[in-house]
């Protein structure tokens, strides 16, 4: 990784002399400071932590066709390390591709190398911006741009064995289009398919679609997923038969604070009955779940944070610009399992919970941003007997900087 470091301190010095449009230096720095009540047990103290994530990228584009990107990032939890003069190799290659357009003269493009990829609004497929580490995929994409229609096509290997016949190597794979066919309107399509090789452990296909639109100040977004296929659960082979499906409408209010409110469900399928060959649990699969199901992260792992119950979502977002350069929200949602989940008294409970999440930030320059939040989390039926029966909170203060 030294050698790395070394290279970028060589490029940074190289295009300080070459043509400013060739080379592109750009930088992050972010740090986040906790506060972690999420125990679900009064009886416990909280504790604070604080991570730093450190990002430093250079896009080349030595042609109007031809670009590349490679971008190192250091991630790390603050006194992790075993002393003052110790090391922690936390220094990874998070992105390097390239991107190669109008190939043979046709508006084809292809993206290879090591990425991020988010596949929609990041339901399904997405690179995690909030996590100190986030999301990269190994693979490629291929692109067709029309007029209208945008077609896209995905291959990622998410492991790699090293065995006879690529035995247990996992991939993933789709396509999918953006249609704009109606004004103010985006639909896109597509089809998912994960594999693991030479066994019957995973062979997963998911099916959906997604629309935006907005029509004056109302706006509205709706996703549907199903999946099929064959999935190793349980210790014996099953059919896989999930749906997810989400509905959000909000409405632009007029005025300088720009106040917006959105009111949404999101279903994710469940299963209350394990001794079947039906597999009727939804998974998100690669998703950015922070970004839908409450900011305290109690439903980032889908299907095994909901115990296989699925979820159901309903919720409500407000925002508003209290003061220049100032962002204030508070979300609030009530969560329920999609199917009944047995308590150990023999009793059915659909209730996981409620959560809000009060979000401020502050945009004090183009380069460096402030934002903070505070979360308060009531546990249901459910919660209260896996996790704990009192309230959890958590806290952060985050400060972004970035050119």
């Amino acid at each position: 990784m030294k050698k790395i470091l070394l290279l970028f301190l060589i490029v940074f010095m190289f295009s300080q002399n070459y043509a400013q449009e060739k080379i592109n230096i750009s930088a992050e720095i972010r740090g986040r400071t906790e506060y972690d009540n999420r125990d679900f047990n009064s009886d416990k103290e909280a504790f604070f932590f604080t991570g730093l994530r450190s990002r430093l990228g250079a896009a080349f584009k030595p042609q109007n066709d031809l670009s590349g990107f490679i971008q190192i990032q250091d991630s790390r939890t603050f006194g992790t390390e075993p002393n003052t003069l110790g090391d922690t190799k936390n220094v990874d290659l998070h992105q390097a591709y390239i991107d190669v357009k109008n190939i043979f003269n046709t508006p084809l493009s292809f993206k290879g190398g090591r990425m991020e990829f988010n596949l929609g609004p990041q339901r399904l497929i997405g690179s995690v911006g909030w996590s100190n580490i986030s999301r990269s995929f190994d693979g490629g994409v291929l692109t067709y741009k029309a007029d209208n229609v945008n077609l896209h096509g995905f291959a990622f290997q998410i492991s790699e064995s090293f065995l006879e016949g690529d035995s247990l190597d996992q991939s993933l794979a789709g396509i999918f289009a953006d249609l704009n066919l109606v004004e103010n309107y985006t639909i896109q399509p597509f089809v998912i398919f994960e594999n693991i090789l030479m066994n019957d452990n995973l062979d997963r296909y998911t099916f959906g679609f997604y629309v935006k639109g907005n029509s004056g100040n109302i706006f509205h977004e709706t996703e549907f997923a199903y999946q099929t296929g064959k999935i190793l659960a349980g210790g014996r082979g099953q059919d896989i038969s999930a749906m997810m499906a989400a509905l959000n409408i909000g409405y632009k209010f007029e005025g300088e604070q720009k106040p917006t409110l959105i009111l949404g469900i999101d279903y994710l399928s469940g299963d209350d009955n394990f001794t079947d060959d039906d597999y009727k649990v939804f998974n998100t699969l690669y998703g950015t779940n922070h970004k839908y199901y409450g900011y305290m992260d109690f439903f980032t792992a889908l299907p095994q944070h909901t115990y296989g119950a699925g979820l159901t979502d309903i919720h409500a977002k407000f925002a508003f610009l209290p003061f220049e350069k100032v962002t204030a929200g508070l979300n609030f949602h009530i969560f329920n399992s999609a199917a009944d989940y047995t308590l150990l008294n023999g009793n059915t409970a659909t209730s996981f919970g409620t959560e809000a999440d009060l979000t401020i930030g502050y945009q004090s320059s183009e380069n460096l941003n402030v934002t903070g939040g505070f979360s308060l989390f009531s546990p249901g039926e459910i919660f209260e007997e896996t996790r704990g029966s009192d309230s959890s909170t958590w806290m952060y203060l985050m400060t972004t900087f970035s050119f």
